[in-house]
């Protein structure tokens, strides 16, 4: 599996012979290995990320990098230009350059490729955390692959965007890199076991970037009209992407939600509008959305993700009405601390309150 495994990730990811490979079993565990591996305490690491569509937040990426940075006693400011990220090098110590070009949104394929040049003028590495971006990039955005774009270490996850598993990662980098991550991985016990990585092999046997495309083809349909269906209700706040679904900002739903309520103030931040709407669709319709599921300081938009066919057994306009439907619900709570404690901490076999 180690040698079928190397061919298969460096046609994926890119790399020659300069370039190793190695499995882990996670993607978090992955990007935990190589900035423990590669960031020197008291350094600093910048994180390239995607601009947020909001003012009041710089930008956002998966935040399992900065706190593997705060974890190797590093700084991590966030930077979404390449200005930025010049000043960030030119006036501090910095031991490894991050990017994460594609979360809620794509970053620009002349910043990811300026960051990888500037990083390799300056002996600086470049880690460039693909996780679904190795196939959004490259199929959705028709950008080239991060390796091709001068990335020292890249890694991907397994089951997203294509591949269907296992939950796991691949890395690629350049050798003289690889040796650290790799002895670091072994004292971690983040690699991935033999049984792992044989899986990883089926998975990126069975992807082509003809089948990748089609798989993108149908994600555009479906979600293109979940958005329209969706914008009748709500207007200019929805967005949407052929991957990434129809979502909404957490600033918005607060906005919608205080506008049903008739209050122009509230106790209230956007997470925690968001994450009490997610609530009342998981507990009113089984919505599995990322602010009622996922890890802390992760996006929290609420958004809605037909990832298979089979998910989408409500019509679009269903969809939008059940949301409609949670804001409503949302508004009824907004101004009782009491209600809104109720469903985000309270039994899921208690009714929402009215």
């Amino acid at each position: 599996s180690e040698e079928r495994l190397e061919g298969l990730v460096k046609a994926h990811l890119g790399g020659d012979d300069s370039f190793r490979v190695l499995a882990f079993n996670r993607t978090t565990a992955a990007n935990l290995t190589v900035v423990l591996a590669l960031a020197r305490p008291g350094t600093v690491v910048p994180y390239v990320v995607p601009k947020y569509p909001k003012p009041g937040f710089k930008g956002h990426g998966h935040p399992s990098i900065p706190r593997a940075v705060e974890l190797a006693r590093a700084d991590c400011p966030i930077v979404i230009t390449l200005e930025e990220l010049k000043a960030v090098v030119n006036r501090s110590e910095v031991s490894l350059i991050a990017v994460c070009p594609s979360y809620r949104g794509v970053i620009a394929e002349e910043i990811t490729r300026g960051a990888c040049q500037l990083g390799r003028s300056r002996g600086i590495p470049v880690f460039v955390d693909d996780a679904s971006g190795a196939r959004i990039r490259t199929i959705g955005e028709h950008q080239a692959r991060a390796v091709d774009l001068e990335a020292d270490v890249v890694v991907t996850s397994c089951e997203k965007y294509g591949l269907n598993g296992p939950r796991a990662a691949v890395v690629v980098g350049r050798k003289e890199l690889m040796v650290r991550i790799g002895a670091k991985a072994a004292i971690l016990g983040t690699e991935a076991r033999p049984s792992v990585a044989a899986a990883i092999v089926r998975c990126l046997e069975e992807f082509t970037p003809e089948r990748g495309a089609a798989i993108y083809r149908d994600w555009e349909e479906r979600h293109r009209t979940l958005f329209e269906a969706m914008r009748k209700v709500f207007g200019d706040r929805v967005s949407w992407k052929p991957y990434g679904g129809v979502w909404l900002l957490p600033e918005d739903i607060l906005e919608i939600a205080m506008e049903r309520a008739g209050i122009e103030e509230t106790e209230f931040a956007p997470v925690d509008a968001s994450t009490a709407l997610a609530m009342i669709l998981l507990r009113t319709h089984g919505y599995m959305t990322i602010p009622a599921l996922h890890n802390p300081g992760a996006s929290k938009s609420l958004t809605i993700h037909l990832a298979q066919p089979s998910a989408q057994r409500l019509t679009p306009d269903e969809i939008a009405a059940s949301v409609d439907e949670a804001f409503t619900a949302l508004a009824k709570i907004l101004t009782n601390r009491e209600k809104m404690e109720a469903v985000l901490f309270g039994s899921p076999d208690e009714p929402i309150p009215a």
